[in-house]
């Protein structure tokens, strides 16, 4: 059973939990000064790829210049967060009644993919290039356990970035009080065929100064 407080720390493949019945939703985060809403992230998907991924939004500010490597250097990552809402199913209870430590892992993978899907990247388009975006480090701090029937947020972000690794933060949140649960930081590292670390690669890069962009022009 999980302490009030507690740190792990797992090295897991990024894969989605089984059955996934999200509530997909955009928040502000902790920005409450800079809000991120469906509107002003519109046609992220459109504007790089004519075939529309899982999800859409309906607006988007235009960019002012085509996008370029250059424009993706190491530093400062997402001021929003995306948030996915999921529900306790009995089978990731432990013999005390409340969800497995481990289980927390996957909601935070089902988070990211989530977020990724929402601007258009999908883990299977990816993988069927033979790359691969796997995490290297993921570091769990406990605050309160989940029970069977509990509904909950999952909120990530990615916090930053290096030439080959994107940096991400997650918290789960119990609703309807907004109880904090989990806090979660994360590494993953972009793959090649041969399971060398690579630069990230052109159209994951793009889609992400997408998002910046528009997070940019919705501050201004």
């Amino acid at each position: 059973m999980q302490a009030t407080v507690a740190q792990a720390t797992l090295r897991l493949p990024l894969v989605s939990p089984p059955n996934p019945t999200p509530h997909l939703l955009i928040s502000s985060g902790t920005n409450a000064h800079c809000p991120l809403t469906l509107r002003s992230l519109s046609n992220v998907n459109n504007t790089i790829s004519s075939s529309p991924p899982p999800m859409r939004f309906t607006s988007i500010a235009p960019l002012r210049s085509m996008i370029q490597p250059s424009d993706f250097p190491a530093g400062k990552g997402m001021s929003n967060f995306f948030e996915v809402e999921l529900k306790v199913r009995d089978y990731e209870l432990d013999q005390f009644g409340v969800v497995n430590n481990a289980v927390y892992a996957s909601y935070c993978q089902h988070g990211r993919h989530e977020f990724f899907e929402s601007i258009g990247l999908s883990a299977d388009a990816v993988a069927r290039t033979g790359e691969a975006l796997a995490l290297t480090d993921l570091s769990l701090k406990f605050y309160s356990p989940l029970k069977s029937g509990d509904r909950f947020i999952v909120k990530v972000r990615v916090s930053g970035y290096s030439a080959a690794r994107l940096f991400f933060e997650h918290f789960i949140y119990k609703l309807p009080n907004q109880e904090l649960i989990l806090e979660a930081k994360a590494t993953a590292v972009c793959l090649d065929k041969n399971y060398r670390p690579v630069r990230i690669p052109a159209h994951i890069k793009s889609r992400l100064i997408l998002l910046l962009r528009s997070e940019e022009s919705n501050c201004n």
